[in-house]
């Protein structure tokens, strides 16, 4: 073989393994990849983690609002209770002598129904189970949300129609009597 023939078959083996050195491979991509999206991941999962968070703490701000006006309906009942000759929970709304305050005011429905506007629930007496029913408005963020007080059983419960869709009631945000 030709000194020349020499020479250009090992030039091009040279520039062969330069041109290896410098390719990336399929996996070295995919790693690449992968730690791109883990990225992201934790960037958008982080930060909508922050605005569930801040969401959730306002939703629990509106509700600790109308716990009192919940408590000063329960007082009232049970108030009743106490000074009816025959130990019952009222029949009525109008019997509990709520007045309006600067947090709620006392409004009717269409039907004469009482019941108390508090800023984002609505609180109604039933008075066949003996409970107040604090049902939430589009304000606090979501309508139908209800928190149920049954008097008799001195217990809150928490009825969401769609639990998956933001703000709900948390049940430990609930009083401990």
């Amino acid at each position: 073989m030709s000194e020349t023939a020499k020479n250009t078959q090992s030039k091009a083996e040279n520039n062969l393994q330069v041109a290896d050195k410098h390719k990336v491979s399929l996996v070295e991509l995919i790693m690449i990849l992968l730690l791109v999206g883990l990225v992201f991941v934790f960037f958008f999962g982080m930060r909508q983690l922050r605005i569930d968070k801040a969401a959730e703490a306002l939703a629990h701000e509106k509700f600790e609002k109308v716990i009192p006006v919940i408590k000063t309906a329960i007082n009232a009942a049970e108030e009743f209770k106490m000074n009816d000759e025959f130990g019952d929970y009222p029949f009525d709304f109008g019997l509990l002598n709520l007045s309006d305050t600067d947090t709620y005011t006392i409004k009717s429905d269409e039907n004469g129904i009482m019941y108390i506007d508090a800023t984002d629930f609505t609180i109604h007496y039933d008075t066949e189970q003996y409970s107040f029913i604090a049902s939430s408005t589009e304000s606090f963020g979501k309508a139908g949300v209800k928190v149920i007080y049954v008097l008799a059983d001195a217990s809150y419960q928490v009825e969401d129609p769609s639990p998956e869709r933001k703000p709900t009631i948390r049940d430990e945000w609930l009083p401990q009597d």
